[in-house]
């Protein structure tokens, strides 16, 4: 018994005499269960020559002390019950009039040990409402006994968790914005998950119709910069956000397909034209476009999280290996085409807001993204590790220019930060040449070379910490372990 409880349950036995066979498998049932810590009481232990049957019987409901009472109803008990005829019909006279008054429900229980032509349970007619245990498929023996055993100890298997706070999705409603893409969500995950011909059709459906929608997320020139609705409209992104997470970590795990690479790059890419001002805009302000930005970033550090995480290659190369398509920046004397530092992001509408409150923070961007990775199935030390993978990336291409991709979630490293996991296992010299295409090297040696540049300052190094601190490299990813074991 457990400590806090040291009294043993005790639980009363009602059966009937129809067969010796029968009586044998009570009285295995009255062992197995007092084996289990339940202190069982059964006419064969208990009711002695010369002692009254029916006090004996009625201190079912009579002793306090016995706060269970167990039916072992066959076709014999049923029919005794039914016609109050020997010791079950005396015994339901007593069960019956509690049960119907609804009094002490959870103190009786059937246990079903036969059924009939028909395939029914064999119980009384006082009982057939309620919930029994079924003892009649011996395959399920062992799970109907533990059933018994929890019912008599009061621990169900299945325990009503407590309740927990609100969604955060439901905040983010306060602030108006809703863009309806639920049911085209459903559909495409549901398509994806149980591979339906019309998966890949469905999934376009819904990334095209996500994007389609996103104006509604538009800040009006109108709008305080340093007010909660800037805030607001932030947290109303988060329930999309998590539709598409959802559904690419399906995509991730379905049979391999190029065109879904080729889908969430484009997805990603008509993020670019609400970066600015559209035509019919007349006034505004350039960081009235920075919570599209913010969405940007953070949907491709999640994606390309999703393809390290499970192990897909080909959706992270798709993500990063092609150039995205700015046709407005072009239009404004900017690049067109750009690699995906195009959704490198400072945040300067929360930055606003980290001085305006006096909060101090490195960057209020990065405790953001933390904050919000509550809840998406992903640990925010993963996104950091991914943020670490695309600069890299950038950085080995050209180590000496300066690199635009800023690892924003690393400002909140800590100086005792071990290396993130796929570089610890890069220690393996298999798991390495796993790592090597992720940073889009074929060889070690640029890497080799880019650690060098860091070590004689030749490469500066990202800043965090309110630029006190550079980025050591070479202690994240475990530079000195890589490659080291066979």
């Amino acid at each position: 018994m457990s400590e806090d409880n040291l009294t043993p349950p005790k639980a009363f036995v009602s059966y009937s005499w129809s067969s010796p066979e029968h009586e044998h498998r009570v009285l295995d049932l009255a062992r197995d269960l007092r084996e289990s810590g339940v202190d069982v009481i059964l006419d064969k232990w208990d009711l002695r020559e010369g002692q009254e049957a029916s006090a004996f019987m009625e201190q079912m409901v009579t002793d306090d002390s016995i706060t269970k009472v167990i039916i072992v109803s066959d076709r014999s008990y049923q029919e005794k019950s039914d016609n109050r005829s020997g010791g079950a019909g005396t015994e339901a006279q007593i069960i019956s009039p509690k049960l119907y008054a609804g009094e002490d429900e959870g103190k009786f229980v059937a246990l079903v040990f036969e059924r009939d032509e028909q395939g029914r349970a064999c119980l009384p007619a006082y009982y057939t409402s309620r919930i029994f245990i079924d003892f009649t498929d011996a395959a399920r023996a062992t799970d109907s006994f533990e059933q018994l055993v929890r019912w008599v100890f009061n621990k169900p298997l299945h325990k009503k968790p407590k309740i927990g706070r609100a969604p955060a999705y439901l905040d983010a409603e306060k602030g108006g914005v809703t863009i309806g893409t639920g049911a085209a969500y459903r559909r495409a995950l549901d398509a994806v998950q149980n591979s339906r011909p019309h998966a890949f059709a469905a999934t376009q459906e819904y990334l095209t119709s996500f994007t389609d929608k996103l104006p509604a997320f538009r800040i009006n020139v109108d709008t305080d910069l340093d007010s909660e609705e800037i805030i607001e409209n932030y947290r109303s992104f988060l329930p999309y956000r998590n539709e598409v997470i959802g559904l690419v970590r399906a995509i991730a795990r379905a049979e391999p397909d190029p065109r879904y690479g080729d889908a969430l790059h484009e997805f990603l890419e008509r993020f670019l034209p609400l970066f600015h001002p559209s035509p019919d805009m007349g006034q505004y302000r350039e960081k009235d476009f920075d919570n599209y930005k913010f969405f940007a970033h953070e949907l491709l550090l999640y994606l390309c999280t999703i393809a390290v995480v499970d192990k897909r290659p080909d959706l992270l190369e798709a993500l990063l290996e092609r150039p995205y398509y700015d046709r407005e920046r072009s239009e404004r004397g900017g690049l067109a085409l750009e690699s995906y530092e195009i959704f490198a992001h400072f945040d300067r509408l929360l930055e606003r807001r980290n001085k305006a409150l006096g909060l101090n923070r490195s960057s209020l961007q990065a405790d953001m993204l933390q904050e919000r990775a509550s809840g998406s199935g992903f640990r925010f030390e993963q996104l950091q590790q991914t943020d670490l993978i695309l600069y890299l990336r950038l950085a080995l291409v050209a180590p000496s220019s300066f690199c635009r991709w800023r690892p924003i979630t690393l400002f909140l490293l800590r100086r005792s930060q071990s290396p993130f996991e796929v570089f610890v296992r890069a220690q393996s010299k298999k798991e390495l040449a796993r790592l090597l295409p992720m940073l889009g090297l074929e060889s070690r040696e640029p890497l080799d070379t880019l650690i060098e540049g860091y070590a004689d300052n030749s490469v500066t190094a990202p800043s965090y910490d309110q630029g006190w601190r550079r980025l050591d490299v070479a202690q994240f990813i475990g530079y000195a372990e890589l490659g080291s074991r066979p």
